[in-house]
């Protein structure tokens, strides 16, 4: 007597095939991807149980005035804002960050602008005392310039340590490069104004540099 076997049309067995062929390419892309995203996610936690970090004023070594006190407030913002040290005086402190910047310069940049307000007027090339002094329409308009830049690029060398106070151990040194533009000169505003403007530009960039420095800082302390 024959053996009855059940087997599907061929029209039918492609059309159940179909979603399983599906149904497995999709676990293996799931799996990969798991696999994938283990591999590449990184682990964060503190430096050999540091809970707790004071952060010093910045110390500035640069031949430049810079606005040091917003990566200060920009050091204590990103270790707060992350939740896994406690920001604290030195005396409750189990690490103290240390930050100095290093060095800074100023280049010119931009447009350049280019005057004739002073080559109009010439000053005296001498003065041997037996005529008497030039009047002041004779000098040179000091407060105009002949030639200016519409910007200012500036760049700062950070240096950060990181001391464990219990141990007396340096956890973390690295050096971070900050830098930006301001606007030198505006247009649309009087001589008297460009300086203040100036020093607002700078401030700003300074500021956004600072907060960008500040996050990696604390990114490099947190990721092992």
């Amino acid at each position: 007597m024959p053996i009855m076997t059940s087997k599907l049309p061929e029209s039918r067995e492609k059309t159940f095939a179909a979603p399983w062929r599906f149904l497995v390419s999709l676990g293996c892309l799931l799996s990969f991807s798991a696999c994938a995203y283990r591999l590449t996610n990184l682990h964060t936690a503190s430096p050999d149980n540091i809970r707790s970090i004071f952060v010093e004023a910045v110390y500035d070594t640069g031949a430049e005035i810079v606005p040091h006190e917003q990566l200060w407030d920009e050091l204590q913002r990103a270790l707060a804002a992350n939740g896994q040290i406690a920001v604290v005086t030195a005396k409750d402190a189990d690490a103290v960050l240390r930050a100095q910047i290093v060095s800074t310069q100023f280049a010119k940049a931009g447009e350049r602008k280019v005057t004739q307000n002073n080559r109009k007027t010439r000053e005296p090339d001498y003065f041997e005392g037996q005529t008497p002094p030039p009047v002041p329409g004779q000098l040179r308009n000091l407060s105009v310039a002949d030639d200016y830049y519409m910007k200012t690029r500036w760049q700062s060398t950070l240096r950060v340590e990181l001391w464990d106070l219990r141990k007396r151990k340096l956890l973390l040194q690295r050096e971070y490069p900050m830098s930006g533009e301001t606007l030198a000169n505006r247009g649309d505003v009087a001589a008297q104004m460009h300086h203040l403007r100036h020093e607002e530009s700078y401030n700003a960039s300074f500021g956004n540099a600072a907060r960008m420095v500040a996050e990696k800082v604390v990114t490099d302390i947190l990721i092992r």
